[in-house]
């Protein structure tokens, strides 16, 4: 658990490092062409519904992972906290995967105005 809490303490100064450096971006703007700006806006689109379709499966696999635990919890109450931490792993998972939809949605959307 130490390497791991070392790995995300690094990855996390990465990020911030990341953002500092990122924020010069904005301060000097690149001028594109419209075809690569088209071109971004083609592979964006693509990318979106295929992020789309993964996230809408994943969503159907884990209500049926999520009932399952839950009847699994109702009728062998031996295992109620074993079916408790797998549909809150399960829920965790699909809130992350949502999370990621919904911002490349909005990155998608900003384009469209």
């Amino acid at each position: 658990m130490d390497t791991f809490f070392l790995i995300c303490k690094a990855v996390s100064f990465g990020i911030v490092v990341g953002f500092l450096l990122g924020g010069f971006k904005f301060v000097r703007k690149k001028q594109y062409s419209e075809k690569k700006s088209r071109a971004a806006k083609k592979l964006m689109n693509k990318l979106a519904f295929i992020l789309k379709y993964v996230t809408f499966f994943m969503l159907c696999i884990g209500l049926v992972w999520c009932i399952y635990f839950l009847a699994l919890g109702a009728f062998v109450p031996e295992q109620c906290d074993y079916a408790n931490n797998m549909a809150e792993l399960i829920i965790a998972v699909l809130t992350v995967i949502s999370i990621i939809f919904a911002f490349v949605e909005f990155l998608r959307q900003e384009d469209h105005k």
